[in-house]
């Protein structure tokens, strides 16, 4: 039973209410899952208070706790004490938060959020938040909510929600342009003047490199035959890195660097792998600077034999989110003189043993 002062404010009076139906509902799912585990013939031994948000299982194999103050107390492994992790960064979703909650809500793989540190008659009283099930501001305004629903992001779960639809088509910065500030100015200025005898051009560099095939590179409509028009697809390749068999890797001329995602760079499996320090950041047409972890060279097998092409590829190692696996650049890209169709989905470039080919996969580049 609640029991309301007289003197009680509208605002407190809802909050009490809440709090109380939300202390009931945590008791209630407290005792149903001591019946489950009452029917399991008492195989497990809990022993918790009525009302507290957690549970200790003396009789768990792993010797891990659950947490039964949370909505679904065996799927969701939350934090401890209720603390969501902060991100500075979330991922794109299609539909507003709000929507996400709502339409997931009943799954139970939210955490419960802790309470609002705001005092209750400081609050808006006409804004309110499904997730925190109190009043202070609306749902989609609920920065705990966000942060939730990026923690269940990158667990793997709300997949279906996360935008496939943006591409950072542009990024500028890393290595090949200089690590620091003047570098990056004598870089730029270079191009503004004609090249001197002593450096290398277009021109010279041919000559240094006899037995390249001097073919011509050419597309015809017959290679595209095979492929879905009209389309907007990326040349998404698959290739050999470090002898690893790396997926969807995109080839994208508007990259000023070979780009390596650190959730790849963990599955690879490389032991004894060392980066070099790097101080430039990248950035993206909007001007977010994502900072590297270092620069790691690695060997990347490019086209089939007997048109095949090693190359030294010189990584920048970030650590975000990506649909895609690593990110091939203009540094390897002007390095093969490669020539890049997206029309055909088709990347060639010469090699000794004549006209090397990478060919896109459109399945692949419209499943990212």
């Amino acid at each position: 039973m609640v029991s309301i002062k007289e003197d009680v404010s509208y605002p407190e009076l809802i909050s009490e209410v809440r709090r109380h139906i939300q202390a009931e509902k945590t008791s209630d799912l407290e005792a149903s899952k001591l019946s489950q585990d009452i029917l399991l013939g008492g195989k497990r031994k809990i022993d918790f208070q009525v009302g507290s948000s957690k549970a200790e299982e003396n009789g768990n194999s792993n010797g891990k706790k659950n947490n039964v103050g949370n909505r679904n107390p065996i799927e969701n492994q939350a934090p401890q004490n209720n603390q969501i992790p902060r991100f500075r960064e979330y991922t794109p979703t299609t539909v507003p938060v709000a929507t996400i909650y709502t339409e997931n809500e009943h799954l139970g793989i939210f955490t419960i959020p802790p309470a609002i540190k705001t005092p209750v008659n400081r609050r808006d009283n006409t804004k309110y938040c499904r997730y925190h099930r109190d009043i202070g501001h609306i749902t989609e305004e609920c920065r705990v909510l966000k942060d939730e629903i990026e923690r269940l992001i990158q667990r793997g779960q709300l997949r279906n929600y996360v935008r496939n639809d943006i591409e950072v088509r542009v990024i500028i910065g890393g290595p090949a342009t200089g690590d620091t500030n003047r570098a990056r100015k004598n870089y730029a200025r270079q191009a503004r003047s004609e090249p001197f005898p002593h450096q290398i051009n277009l021109a010279e560099h041919k000559n240094k490199a006899p037995r390249l095939s001097n073919e011509p590179i050419i597309f015809t409509e017959e290679e595209a035959s095979s492929l879905w028009h009209p389309h907007k697809d990326a040349i998404v390749v698959a290739l050999r890195i470090a002898s690893r068999k790396v997926y969807k890797i995109l080839i994208d001329n508007g990259s000023s660097a070979d780009i390596l995602f650190r959730s790849t760079l963990n599955r690879m499996d490389l032991v004894g792998a060392k980066f070099d320090p790097i101080k430039s950041a990248l950035y993206g047409f909007t001007g977010d600077s994502i900072h590297s972890e270092g620069v790691l060279n690695l060997p990347v097998e490019l086209g089939m034999h007997p048109c095949q092409h090693i190359q030294s590829v010189e990584f920048v190692v970030v650590d975000c989110p990506s649909s895609y696996n690593a990110i091939i650049g203009r540094p390897t890209l002007n390095a093969i003189r490669a020539v890049t169709s997206t029309y055909h989905l088709l990347v060639k470039f010469p090699t000794v043993g004549g006209i090397g080919i990478l060919k896109g996969d459109q399945q692949a580049s419209r499943d990212i």
